[in-house]
């Protein structure tokens, strides 16, 4: 019995012995703590462009050209009775991510042929950037407007102006109109990030 309470014994001290072993995963103690065997993943992230533009204020309120009211914004339809006069009340708005990092413009044309006897002129007058967060580069003479686009922001990144009045690009809307003729009917001003 002695011989096998010493072979019990011994078994029972290599179990032991057994149990209380352990790996060494890392030689460096920052890697054991994270882990030890790290690996790498990489991952992409691709972020659809975006370009909206849009002219502020709301086109609830007329624009007042020799004191006639006179609804101008983007996209929208516009009527004429004004035979002349000067509005700076607009405001250009952005939201622009470039694809590619490739530089866009803003450009501005009407839909239609405008009659004649009708000028149009768009200009831009101030820069606010204190709401957005972009690199102004205005063109600030005068366009005639033309269904033909003409360029009235010049090469951009990505960025975006704020809302509303008083921030992005301010407009100035210069109505030629000596024989108070009307625009066609579907008339509309289209501003566009390209």
């Amino acid at each position: 019995m002695n011989l096998r309470k010493q072979i019990l014994c011994g078994f029972i001290m290599i179990a032991t012995f057994s149990v209380l072993s352990q790996e060494t995963l890392a030689s460096d103690p920052n890697a054991f703590l994270l882990g030890g065997d790290q690996g790498q993943n990489t991952a992409s992230l691709t972020l659809l462009p975006i370009a909206i533009v849009d002219v502020e204020p709301d086109p609830d309120n007329a624009i007042l050209f020799g004191g006639i009211g006179v609804d101008f914004e983007a996209g929208l339809p516009v009527g004429i009775g004004a035979l002349s006069g000067v509005n700076e009340d607009l405001w250009l708005n952005f939201t622009h991510r470039v694809d590619n990092m490739q530089l866009k413009s803003i450009y501005v044309r009407s839909n239609l042929p405008i009659p004649a006897g009708i000028d149009i002129s768009i200009q831009i007058i101030d820069t606010v950037n204190s709401q957005g967060n972009f690199i102004p580069s205005p063109n600030t003479v005068p366009v005639l407007l033309t269904n033909s686009k003409q360029r009235i922001v010049f090469d951009f990144g990505s960025g975006y102006s704020g809302d509303g009045i008083n921030n992005g690009y301010q407009l100035r809307y210069t109505l030629n109109n000596p024989g108070a003729a009307s625009l066609p009917s579907g008339f509309e001003i289209i501003y566009s990030i390209e």
